[in-house]
């Protein structure tokens, strides 16, 4: 790992955020759709702006647009998050008791 210090420093929590602010390009939207408080998301783009270096989004005419370096993270964001659901939907195995598909 090249820099573990930074990696500390990282959450899903913020991998989230990041995914969400970048493709709703609001914070005020990203913060309905992830249930929380805009200053809660405000406070968590700004760790996400001091770890990467980047303003990751910036105000337009239009709102706020992703800098070259946001664009460049949306997908591997998105992995990310695919990747813990999978991790864990795949660790609670299959529960007869819960399913909800139907088997013929």
């Amino acid at each position: 790992m090249r820099d573990r210090a930074l990696l500390d420093k990282i959450d899903l929590h913020l991998i989230r955020v990041l995914y969400t602010v970048l493709t709703d390009r609001s914070v005020s939207r990203a913060a309905i759709r992830l249930g929380m408080y805009q200053p809660a998301v405000s406070a968590a783009l700004k760790r996400l702006r001091e770890l990467s270096g980047d303003p990751l989004l910036v105000r337009s005419g239009s709102g706020m647009v992703p800098t070259d370096a946001g664009l460049r993270m949306i997908e591997p964001s998105a992995s990310i998050l695919r990747a813990a659901e999978v991790l864990f939907s795949d660790a609670r195995g299959f529960d007869p008791q819960t399913a909800e598909s139907t088997f013929r």
